[in-house]
C-alpha cells in the first residue's frame, strides 16, 4: 500500500446494495487488504433467520439504533458504541428493537457475508433503506448463503420471543415492528 484511502459518505466508489430489508454499503480499502467493511442501515423490526457462518466471525459497531441479538443461548442487548463479535460456528440471529433504524459497520475478515449480498441483493445508487423488502426466492437464498458458508438453522428472532421481552422490560410495545 503506498496511499491513504478516506472513503467518504459522498463517495461514488462505494457500492451500494438492497438486500432484504437493509441497505449495505461497501467501504473501500486498500486492494491488500482481506478486511471487508459494510456500513448497514436496518429498519426497526429486521431480523434474519438464526444462521451460522462457518468462515466468518460476524463483527459490528453500533453507530445508531438498538438491537437484541441471540448467540447460542446468550440473549444481549446492543446499543450506540457497542462492539458486537459473534464467532463462526455459532449460531446467532439479532432483531432491531426500539424507534429507530440500526446502523452499523461491519467488519469482517473475509467476504463471505459481502459476497452473498453481491450475489442475491440489489445493486442500487440510493442511500436508503429499501421502500420494499428485497427478497429473492427462499431457495435461491439458501443456494446463495450455502455457497458462503452460512447456514440457515431458524427462524426470525419474534417480537414476541420471551427472552427479547425480558431485555426490553416485558412490553411488546418497545419493538414498534
Amino acid at each position: 500500500m503506498t496511499e491513504a484511502i478516506v472513503d467518504g459518505v459522498e463517495d461514488e466508489h462505494g457500492a451500494a446494495w438492497w438486500f432484504l430489508d437493509l441497505l449495505a454499503v461497501e467501504r473501500r480499502g486498500p486492494s491488500t487488504m482481506d478486511t471487508v467493511v459494510l456500513e448497514a442501515v436496518l429498519p426497526v423490526g429486521s431480523s434474519p433467520p438464526m444462521h451460522v457462518h462457518a468462515d466468518l466471525d460476524d463483527s459490528w459497531y453500533m453507530v445508531e439504533g438498538e438491537m437484541v441479538l441471540r448467540c447460542g443461548d446468550e440473549v444481549r442487548r446492543a446499543g450506540p458504541g457497542d462492539w458486537v463479535s459473534l464467532p463462526r460456528g455459532v449460531p446467532h440471529s439479532f432483531r432491531v428493537v426500539g424507534e429507530c433504524p440500526a446502523r452499523l459497520l461491519m467488519v469482517h475478515d473475509n467476504g463471505t457475508f459481502r459476497d452473498l449480498v453481491r450475489s442475491v441483493g440489489t445493486p442500487t445508487t440510493e442511500h436508503v433503506v429499501p421502500p420494499v423488502p428485497v427478497r429473492p426466492p427462499m431457495d435461491e437464498l439458501v443456494r446463495a448463503a450455502g455457497a458462503q458458508g452460512i447456514t440457515f438453522v431458524g427462524p426470525p428472532m419474534a417480537p414476541d420471543d420471551p427472552a427479547l421481552l425480558a431485555l426490553l422490560g416485558g412490553d411488546p410495545a418497545t419493538d414498534t415492528a
